[in-house]
């Protein structure tokens, strides 16, 4: 380390479970912080010292004070903060790559000078919007991959799309219907002629109907005329189809606009030779370079700055890999790696200097031949920043000038500072290497209006665990969000977004332990289950169960402190005089999984299978009473993981980076786990990872690589098969050679 590089220094940080520490950070260098999982570095890196950065300019730009995340005794010499996450939390169709990072005015200006055409012309978000689509670039179509079950006979209602309260009905008004076209309701939907699927998926019945059918425990009449579930998604019949129809519907690129969200009278004229207005909305980056170089050498002098501004773009997204994306390709089809990458580039290009870069695990999401050029890149930011990485790989630790080590657990057991030795020994984890032959096998030809994967046609292994491989963008995470599910109606996409809840929801309330709990105490002590609910009859009646109340106001902002009746429970003092094996319902919430099941309570064959399945992932260290916001993204997934999991209703899984801001440990106890479920539930796994432990304990792979401005399968096939094809990548990053194994 440097010695002339100054010193920040906080003191005393008991941000969430972190355990009074003091820490440095130097200027103008790059700190590491590294752990287990839980151990505390986003509340470090994120909550505390960005948090800091954050607030103390807010404080100088706001009139409102301030809320903080953070618990602190003393910092000093506070630099500015650019928090990068690998979370990507935007749902607006209409936000594109341009759009996003301003270059939209410098795209229309371009077209518009060039063409001689007003420039709203250009703006597909306005005047200039293909009317077809409305300026999205695709439209929404039925499925019929995703609405249909072509396994289930007529009579089992094979659509998925009608709304499952109606079933039962649903079942007589196809009878009566095939009845009416001479179809047998008794044959499987792909047991019938091109013809007959027709009439079902398209048909309308002449004749409304009435017919009695049950719902629940109910019995009601219903009357309808039949109509198909293709006709009725398009024509939004809201009482007999589901009301999540994108669910049902493929983004198909609008035939129109061709994709680039224009009018076609506008994307088809020529900026030069071979060279649309559409195809400068649509092209790849790699290739739109090429292009914008040539327009520049006959474009006129006043376009020359626009041109350059695009170019420089280009540039800095292609430095960090992300040359396949388009400029109108929607941020929210991106991934958290793919848009923290793109920030990074907009950093890379910003005249903004002297700043603090606190990064998210940027080499979690990166093949292993691409971490070299993120280093690189952490490298060139350094040179004016200075740089505060969450990071788990063993090359960015080591080029770091300055680590801080957490351990030496999760959750309350977490948030001490740790040596390096302490850590390596954290990081130790293995299990025997068991792999697993498919019993079944299907393919399927992989279709996507974000891909093009020139007609590759993917095998699926059943009872087995499939690693799914490849560069950054050449479509893994495409192929278990968008693509399996159309084929199989048990499947499970597990991502790593934040579980869907309020700021009250708790790992207990999301995982549905705490009503298994409620439940419990209320048998135990023959008491009403209402009692247990902080928002029941059991709440405290002068904070109404939220353990807070309203002492004053600063500013005209409100101010709380600890409810003294009931000293922040939320519960009345009466419930919480009764107990179960000697714990109240308040004190049940605060215990960690782990020693909720060390305790030995019998709360419900439900709840022990849960909390057996969310310790066996590594998540024993969890309080119940944890709100889910304050989860990471590898939390987030594998509560998601062991809630399918206990259900069991999915025979086959995709996992998106399940190893992501895992350590060696923790993921070997979900690659257990994953094992386990495989040998005794026969399962199987799909997994987009670039993790080469995890890839390690895979059985059959398939890689995927970009070719142009396509997507192919250059490899897939069994563990025995990869070591034999000398001319793959996967095989050089393994290190349990089949015949090794033996």
């Amino acid at each position: 380390m440097g010695d002339n590089m100054q010193k920040i220094t906080y003191k005393g940080i008991r941000t969430h479970n972190l355990k009074n520490i003091d820490v440095d950070l130097y200027k103008g260098g790059m700190t590491c912080i590294a752990g287990v999982s839980g151990s505390g570095k986003s509340s470090l890196a994120f909550s505390t010292i960005s948090g800091i950065s954050q607030a103390e300019y807010d404080k100088m730009t706001n009139d409102n004070k301030v809320e903080v995340d953070y618990d602190v005794d003393s910092y000093d010499d506070v630099i500015m903060s650019v928090p990068l996450r690998q979370l990507n939390f935007n749902v607006n169709p209409r936000s594109t790559v341009m759009s996003y990072f301003d270059l939209q005015k410098f795209v229309i200006y371009v077209a518009g000078s060039i063409m001689g055409l007003p420039l709203s012309d250009f703006n597909y978000n306005g005047d200039g919007r293909c009317r077809e689509c409305q300026g999205l670039g695709y439209k929404l179509q039925p499925d019929p991959v995703s609405i249909i079950d072509y396994d289930k006979k007529i009579s089992e209602v094979p659509f998925r799309c009608w709304q499952k309260t109606y079933v039962d009905f649903f079942r007589q008004l196809l009878i009566a219907y095939c009845d009416e076209c001479g179809i047998d309701s008794n044959k499987r939907f792909k047991e019938l002629t091109e013809k007959q699927k027709e009439k079902l998926l398209y048909g309308t019945g002449n004749l409304k109907q009435t017919f009695k059918y049950k719902a629940g425990e109910r019995s009601r009449s219903k009357t309808s005329c039949y109509i198909g579930p293709i006709t009725g998604l398009e024509k939004k019949s809201d009482d007999m189809f589901s009301h999540n129809r994108e669910q049902y519907c493929a983004q198909k690129k609008c035939d129109c606009c061709s994709g680039s969200r224009l009018r076609a009278k506008t994307a088809a004229k020529e900026l030069s030779k071979g060279f649309s207005v559409g195809s400068l909305y649509t092209e790849d980056l790699d290739t739109l370079e090429k292009d914008l170089l040539k327009l520049k050498k006959s474009a006129g002098k006043n376009v020359q700055p626009a041109l350059d501004n695009i170019l420089t773009f280009i540039t800095a997204c292609k430095k960090v890999g992300l040359g396949y994306l388009s400029l109108t390709r929607s941020i929210a089809s991106l991934s958290g790696g793919e848009l923290q990458r793109l920030r990074i580039a907009q950093l890379l290009i910003g005249k903004m200097h002297d700043l603090l870069i606190v990064l998210d695990e940027p080499t979690a999401s990166l093949y292993p031949a691409e971490v070299d050029f993120t280093i690189g890149i952490m490298d060139e930011m350094r040179k004016k920043n200075t740089l505060l990485v969450v990071e788990h790989n063993d090359k960015v630790i080591e080029k770091a000038d300055h680590n801080i080590y957490l351990g030496h657990d999760g959750g309350k057991n977490g948030g001490y500072l740790i040596s390096k030795n302490e850590y390596m020994k954290l990081q130790e984890g293995s299990l025997p290497y068991q792999f697993f032959k498919r019993t079944s096998c299907d393919t399927r030809v992989l279709d996507s209006d974000y891909v093009d994967y020139a007609g590759s046609a993917l095998e699926i292994p059943h009872g087995s665990v499939l690693g799914l491989c490849g560069m950054s963008g050449c479509g893994k995470t495409t192929i278990l969000r968008e693509i399996l599910p159309k084929y199989y109606e048990d499947y499970l996409y597990v991502s790593q977004k934040p579980l869907k809840g309020n700021s009250f929801t708790t790992v207990a309330t999301y995982t549905k332990l705490l009503g298994e709990i409620r439940t419990c105490y209320a048998k135990a002590l023959g008491k009403d289950k209402g009692y247990f609910s902080q928002r029941g009859k059991g709440a405290c009646d002068k904070c109404g169960g939220t353990g807070v109340i309203e002492i004053g106001s600063f500013y005209e902002e409100k101010l709380f402190g600890t409810c003294d009746k009931c000293n922040g429970t939320g519960y009345l003092q009466e419930v919480l005089e009764w107990k179960v094996d000697g714990v109240n319902i308040y004190d049940i919430q605060q215990m960690t999984i782990d020693e909720l099941i060390a305790s030995g309570m019998n709360i419900s064959a439900k709840a022990d299978k849960m909390l057996k399945l969310l310790s066996d992932l590594g998540l024993g260290y969890l309080k119940l009473s944890q709100k889910v916001k304050t989860l990471s993204g590898g939390e987030n997934q594998r509560i998601k993981l062991a809630e399918a999991l206990n259900d069991n209703k999915d025979s086959m899984i995709g996992l998106d980076e399940p190893a992501k801001g895992l350590g060696k440990r923790e993921t070997a106890r979900l690659l257990g786990l994953i094992y386990s479920q495989v040998s005794k539930n026969k399962k199987a796994f799909i997994i987009a990872e670039h993790d080469t432990m995890f890839l390690n304990y895979c059985s059959y792979f398939a890689e995927l690589r970009r070719k142009g401005q396509s997507t192919i399968i250059v490899f897939q096939g069994s563990r025995e098969q990869l070591f034999k094809d000398k001319k793959n990548d996967i095989r050089n990053w393994l290190t349990a050679n089949p015949e090794e194994l033996k």
